[in-house]
């Protein structure tokens, strides 16, 4: 829960601040909403870059203080980047709109076990994608905005014995999960614009390991948060 509670509250602030920016960038007389300078509204297709993290917990052997394999031991993180596709309406300053996106993670981690039967675990997610809904506030060429959606990942979690390998490696979690965030956008142009935001992805899925050794019901490897911080350009296609 604490780990849920911190990562609600960096995605949060992260959009408070990018939403403070937008609206000190505005002018102070624009007190009743205008139509906005950019046109924001129609398809757009993009690309962002940033850094992420995905967290699993679990364990095999649990009641073997030597020999327990703790998947939160993990530590998946690293460099990420991708694609967005999206449409938007614009309603004078409310806009609304879809967006699918795909993450490239590459997150991989390996945990040892001093001793005991396993040696080993592994976890390893290779994309994090989704498929959002929008709604924002534009102001001139600053659009602030709040998303949610479905998220898909591609992640699983492997283990080894100290001497060979054991049946239950490359075991894959459900995938599926749900994604929240929000982020600002700065147009730089009629067709070209930045943004910045955060998204964190809550997938909370399980494998059941109880019957990988004797006498261990209810052990289980867990998929459980994702958050990802990016920067991003998009190249609008007012035309089509």
């Amino acid at each position: 829960m604490a780990l849920r509670l911190r990562l609600f509250s960096t995605v949060a602030a992260a959009a408070l601040l990018l939403s403070g920016f937008a609206l000190t960038g505005a002018r102070a007389a624009d007190v009743t909403p205008e139509p906005t300078a950019h046109d924001w509204s129609g398809f757009y297709i993009g690309a962002h870059v940033g850094y992420g993290e995905a967290y699993m917990d679990g364990c095999v052997d649990c009641t073997d203080p030597d020999g327990i394999l703790d998947a939160s031991k993990l530590d998946l993180n690293g460099i990420v980047g991708g694609g967005q596709i999206g449409y938007n309406y614009l309603m004078d300053s409310l806009l609304l709109g879809v967006e699918a996106d795909f993450t490239w993670t590459g997150f991989n981690d390996d945990a040892n076990e001093p001793s005991g039967a396993f040696g080993q675990v592994s976890g390893d997610m290779d994309y994090l994608a989704s498929i959002r809904a929008r709604a924002g506030f534009a102001m001139d060429d600053v659009l602030v905005y709040a998303t949610g959606g479905i998220a898909f990942t591609d992640a699983s979690i492997e283990t080894k014995q100290n001497a060979n390998p054991v049946d239950h490696d490359g075991d894959d979690f459900s995938d599926v999960g749900g994604v929240v965030g929000g982020g600002a956008e700065f147009a730089l142009s009629d067709t070209v614009s930045l943004r910045a935001e955060g998204l964190y992805y809550i997938f909370n899925d399980d494998i059941n390991v109880s019957n990988w050794t004797e006498g261990n019901p209810g052990e289980k490897f867990e998929l459980d948060d994702a958050f990802v911080v990016r920067v991003g350009i998009n190249f609008f296609l007012n035309g089509l």
